[in-house]
């Protein structure tokens, strides 16, 4: 039976090895990765566990703008380890964020994936999320 959580300075090894197997090695320092669990405030990071091992986490960073009354939500990550892909983690860490924000005035979230990664895109629409028709522009420094 797997538990989520919001996640704390004492998962930031696994979370870093959860990280290397999604990201890939040398994308961050595991002494990085503490520093933004300490000290990130806009960024909450969720885990899930399978009793004692993290097998998956996501990650949610909350935005307002002086254009909007409301907050949104963005999901940054999301990754659950193969091995315990199709049972239902990665549904009941959308469901726990949902719930954990439902009283933060949050308007709603949104989360970008790749146009080929065809299974991420047919689970969000399971989830209640619907493909929009923004376009993303992106300059890397």
């Amino acid at each position: 039976m797997f538990k989520i959580r919001t996640a704390d300075i004492s998962d930031a090894q696994e979370l870093f090895r959860l990280n290397e197997e999604f990201n890939g090695k040398g994308v961050t320092e595991l002494s990085l990765l503490k520093k933004s669990l300490e000290f990130n405030g806009q960024e909450i990071v969720f885990i899930a566990c399978n009793e004692n091992e993290a097998v998956g986490f996501c990650c949610v960073q909350i935005f307002k703008s002086m254009c909007y009354s409301k907050y949104y939500g963005e999901i940054t990550e999301l990754y659950v380890n193969e091995k315990y892909r199709r049972q239902g983690i990665a549904a009941e860490l959308f469901r726990y964020i949902e719930e954990y924000f439902a009283d933060k005035n949050i308007a709603c979230y949104q989360l970008f994936t790749g146009g080929d990664n065809i299974s991420a895109q047919a689970f969000y629409e399971k989830q209640g999320y619907v493909k929009s028709d923004e376009i993303m522009y992106r300059k890397r420094l």
